[in-house]
């Protein structure tokens, strides 16, 4: 999108410059040259500033005055067209390298990126995931069509790469690492974009998953179908929340401290119990959660979706199990590393 207040504030001060010294030069010679045409005395200044020479148009020559004025306009005006040029050019130059940087950095970023996640559309449901993602520290790249959305993110979040394109593109979801990536969030402005990319990224990904947005509700069976895992209405969340607010509103005020608190780094949190590793059978209090961790387990799954909360420490954990918890960043880290790493090494 093209931002016309930025870049009027850059190029302003060049603009106002270069058209100053034209309408002076050519009020000089109107003073001199009363009865000459306006364009004639246009003319010979712009000619003058440039210095192109094409003759003296107003017979400057003959009048010794006029000499030494075309003089200062050529010395002072052409001075200050020269620096006002070389300001617009600098900025379309430096426009152009700085976008050429950040893309390939962010390309060289992006292609060493492995488990990921790839956020398709950062309007205004995006932003707030973007928003989300980055504040729990979990890798991701945003995918949108849009320039000054990009600068919005990055003016923000500086370390989030961004790739512009159409991501219902195949070539642009391999540009976002997608054969590497672990999820792929789709919320496209349309419904049926947000269909066709989930199409397109299980093709490249059989194994991602994808969460999409949906604002017709008839569109979510149709989503899963095409191979989204989740699907998520706004309206029907809004719904939901609005009529929460008024009949649990602590309840709600809990949930909203974990999702999106002042402390950021506290959230309701999950690991998914890897097929190996030595707590393979044994209960939470055998497997030391706590102790090795410091997390309290406030619900469990086998992984079937029906969910045990606040199990005992007998519960038996197996592979393939649901742990959920509430953590900070580092501690969503340990314990995942707990389960992921240390057991399997074990």
């Amino acid at each position: 999108m093209f931002d016309l207040k930025k870049v009027w504030g850059k190029l302003k001060l060049p603009l106002i410059l270069i058209f100053l010294a034209l309408g002076l030069g050519t009020l000089g010679y109107k003073i001199l040259y009363p009865d000459v045409p306006i364009e004639k005395l246009i003319f010979m200044t712009g000619i003058t500033l440039s210095t192109v020479g094409y003759g003296d148009v107003l017979g400057v020559e003959n009048n010794t005055v006029a000499i030494f004025y075309t003089m200062f306009v050529m010395l002072m005006g052409m001075g200050i067209v020269l620096y006002s040029v070389s300001l617009i050019t600098a900025y379309f130059i430096e426009g152009t390298l700085r976008d050429a940087f950040i893309i390939n950095s962010m390309r060289r970023k992006v292609k060493k990126m492995k488990d990921h996640f790839i956020i398709c559309g950062a309007g205004m449901t995006g932003f707030h995931v973007v928003r989300e993602m980055y504040q729990t520290n979990f890798p991701f790249v945003v995918v949108d069509t849009s320039t000054a959305i990009r600068d919005q993110i990055l003016a923000e979040f500086p370390s989030v790469p961004v790739i512009i394109g159409d991501v219902t593109s195949d070539e642009v979801l391999e540009q976002a690492n997608i054969k590497n990536a672990k999820g792929l969030i789709a919320t496209l402005s349309s419904d049926k974009d947000n269909l066709f990319l989930t199409v397109s990224s299980k093709l490249l990904n059989p194994k991602i998953t994808v969460v999409a947005r949906a604002i017709d509700l008839s569109m979510v069976g149709k989503l899963k179908n095409a191979g989204a895992k989740y699907v998520v209405s706004p309206n029907f969340i809004g719904g939901m929340r609005i009529a929460s607010e008024i009949l649990r509103p602590n309840v709600v005020s809990f949930l909203d401290k974990m999702l999106r608190g002042i402390d950021k780094s506290i959230r309701v949190e999950e690991v998914v119990l890897p097929a190996i590793g030595h707590y393979v059978g044994k209960s939470i209090k055998e497997a030391h959660v706590f102790s090795r961790t410091g997390v309290n387990i406030i619900a469990y799954s086998d992984g079937d979706g029906k969910f045990t909360y606040n199990p005992s420490p007998s519960t038996v954990l197996n592979p393939g199990g649901v742990l959920l918890f509430i953590a900070t960043a580092e501690q969503r880290e340990k314990i995942t590393n707990f389960f992921t790493l240390h057991c399997v090494a074990s």
